[in-house]
């Protein structure tokens, strides 16, 4: 496999950018504003909607953990004259285009909860057949800087999607104001995202070339197995098998439940611990300051990663987020900038080194579509549990009559612990050579 230049590179991995514009503000800005049209309306952050959100986002990740193994594994073996991977991110499009139109018109919670759906089907598509594709042009010493490619793309689409919602839901606050300013607000958002979608599909689709595989190939001994004992988990199972494999799971798995628990209810934090008055603009404020934080090491993180290795660099990276997340625990009124920069410098050296140790740990790269798939079940699995705890957390606390302060403040302590966690599982990985293709044994 030849070695990429900076233009093959920035091909590769711009599609990145416009998946992360359209989902990074959804589920911490845009969804949780949209509901308060349709649930407990009057309210801002209150239980129930706090309930409703973690719902939607548990259907959103148990979607996940359905969609993006099979279509790994479909794609695997798809035959195609466009090739393996690109067929399925042209159908996540046209799905996604549905799914962002529904939201934008939705009139009640039915039809917003289809587009919701129609949207989380179509990413999952979109992700698992282009985190495919990557492995499959990628040298293996040239996968810390195409993951640090790969962080620039996912931190600059973060920023994009922030700074729309910020700008287009700025004149959301509450008041009688409130539902027109949302609903105009969320329908531009829509609107700009359809556009940076179908660029970054066009460019993907057009600008990389996939060389189709004319036949279906052998069965792999995973596929005999399931076959021989009819075991239907067997494909999912069998790179658990790999003690690397595992460890980098279970580290994935423990970071994202604490990013997904912080971000999820970092908007009603603020409405509700913060007392601010703008929640929106101060939600956004703080993402972007850590954006800001993550992009100066992204890139040069994943280069350097080739070298000196990924652990020691996930550790420290999962240590500042879990400070940053506990510092809103302790001191809720302490200004935004030095938690926003040391979250985000933790965030950035995450994911710059993040999918290049994941292919490292690969048990083989001719099924790394499928095993890639399974990989993301760390990041879906939290996705589901997350919310769902911290709608339990402040549910629970709401019905035992202790404050909404506090339980929000036990929401982010459970955030802090888990990436502490992270940064514990990940000196369980052994690092070696990066693994070169070689046939499927898992």
């Amino acid at each position: 496999m030849k070695k990429l230049s900076i233009r093959e590179q920035v091909t590769l991995s711009l599609l990145w950018f416009s998946l992360n514009f359209e989902t990074a503000a959804l589920l911490p800005v845009v969804i949780p504003t949209q509901l308060l049209l349709f649930v407990a309306p009057g309210g801002v952050g209150n239980a129930q909607q706090a309930l409703a959100l973690g719902w939607l986002s548990a259907i959103g990740a148990l979607l996940a953990l359905l969609i993006q193994p099979l279509t790994g594994l479909m794609s695997d073996r798809t035959t195609s004259r466009l090739g393996r991977r690109r067929p399925y991110i042209l159908i996540a499009a046209v799905i996604y285009l549905a799914g962002m139109l529904a939201l934008a018109v939705a009139p009640g919670l039915p039809v917003f909860v289809i587009g919701f759906v129609l949207a989380q089907i179509a990413a999952n598509v979109g992700t698992a057949s282009y985190q495919g594709l990557l492995p499959d042009r990628v040298p293996a010493g040239q996968r810390g800087t195409a993951s640090g490619y790969l962080g620039l793309m996912t931190i600059l689409g973060n920023v994009g999607s922030l700074v729309a919602a910020a700008v287009l839901l700025s004149s959301v606050s509450s008041g009688p104001g409130l539902a027109a300013a949302v609903r105009s607000g969320a329908a531009r958002y829509y609107a700009l995202g359809a556009v940076v979608l179908v660029i970054g599909v066009l460019v993907t689709v057009v600008g990389i070339r996939e060389k189709p595989i004319s036949t279906v190939p052998p069965r792999l001994a995973w596929e005999e197995r399931a076959r021989a004992t009819r075991n239907f988990l067997d494909p999912w199972l069998a790179p658990m098998r790999h003690d690397k494999f595992r460890w980098v799971f279970l580290t994935r798995a423990s970071v994202m439940l604490g990013l997904t628990i912080f971000l999820t209810y970092i908007e009603y934090y603020f409405a509700n611990v913060a007392h601010v008055t703008n929640f929106v603009q101060s939600t956004a404020a703080v993402a972007l300051l850590a954006l800001g934080g993550a992009v100066i090491g992204a890139l040069t993180l994943g280069m350097v990663s080739d070298r000196i290795g990924r652990v020691g660099i996930v550790a420290i990276a999962t240590g500042l987020m879990a400070l940053a997340a506990l510092a809103f625990v302790v001191a809720p009124h302490i200004p935004l900038w030095p938690l926003g920069l040391l979250f985000g410098a933790g965030y950035g050296a995450y994911t710059s080194v993040d999918w290049a140790l994941a292919v490292d740990s690969l048990p083989a790269l001719g099924a790394a579509g499928k095993d890639l798939g399974v990989w993301s079940i760390a990041s879906n699995l939290p996705a589901v549990l997350a919310p769902l705890v911290g709608g339990l957390v402040i549910g629970g606390g709401s019905a035992a009559g202790i404050s909404t302060e506090a339980a929000y403040r036990s929401v982010f302590a459970l955030a802090a612990g888990f990436l502490a966690l992270g940064a514990i599982f990940v000196f369980k990985v052994q690092e070696g050579h990066p693994n070169r293709l070689r046939p499927a044994m898992n």
